[in-house]
């Protein structure tokens, strides 16, 4: 199947589109497929290009302490579950570090859900829910606006800026990440990538092949933060306040 069939499945009436864009534009027809120019210069390929997946990991965990005013935590499948825990336990306290009720949303993510079960994340003191597609936006929405702990698997992380990659997909809502008061993000060592330069040609790859692509991708880098006012950095401003990545180490 040619490549042209392969765009018009994809796009409803892709040709008549565009040859009605041509007309207004005094044309017979669409032009054809503008040819990607070779770069003369691809420094930004060559930023960490040669860095293993371990020392990408160092990069990530020194950027996020130093940078980001975020937490890293390295740990293994097998100690995923304990670490998760531990993570929701310590945001749920006071500032005297007296532990209170408190609640996590979870990501429906299947690959999320075949490490972690969310019954191990859960005490007397400690609930944990699953975003529920099937409840609708609103219900899910509103357990995120209270939770205070919010956890997604990410994508792929960018070393560079220590950033987190999400797809959007129906299991993993945006709120899970953005609502809640901190935000737990968990990433397999073996998706750490140099910088967003390779995160976008992974997903152009995927369109060149004819691979459906998320319709939202949301880069987060640390805990929402601003500088806008006399360059001085206040953390938590429109979303929030604390954030720790979980790299798992074996994976």
């Amino acid at each position: 199947m040619s490549n042209t069939t392969d765009k018009e499945q994809r796009l409803h009436n892709r040709t008549s589109f565009l040859a009605n864009i041509a007309r207004q534009l005094g044309r017979d027809k669409p032009l054809t497929e503008v040819k990607r120019p070779a770069l003369r210069h691809t420094c930004q390929k060559e930023v960490m290009a040669s860095f293993s997946q371990d020392e990408l990991k160092d990069e990530l965990v020194r950027y996020t302490e130093t940078s980001l005013g975020a937490h890293a935590v390295v740990t293994t499948k097998a100690e995923l579950e304990a670490t998760l825990k531990q993570v929701c336990l310590d945001y749920c306290k006071d500032e005297l570090g007296e532990a209170l009720t408190g609640e996590t949303i979870l990501s429906a993510s299947a690959e999320l859900l075949e490490l972690v079960s969310p019954q191990a994340l859960e005490t007397d003191q400690h609930s944990v829910h699953v975003w529920d597609a099937a409840a609708g936006f609103e219900a899910n929405v509103t357990i995120a606006e209270r939770a205070k702990v919010g956890i997604v698997l990410a994508e792929q992380a960018l070393a560079e800026s220590g950033t987190m990659v999400l797809y959007s997909q129906v299991n993993q809502g945006r709120a899970v990440s953005l609502l809640p008061e901190a935000s737990v993000f968990v990433v397999a060592k073996s998706n750490l990538m140099p910088r967003l330069t390779q995160a976008t040609a992974l997903l152009h790859q995927k369109a060149s092949q004819g691979e459906r692509v998320p319709s939202c991708v949301n880069f987060i880098s640390g805990p929402s933060s601003t500088a806008d006012i006399e360059l001085i950095k206040v953390v938590g401003v429109h979303g929030p306040v604390f954030a720790t990545y979980v790299i798992i180490d074996d994976m």
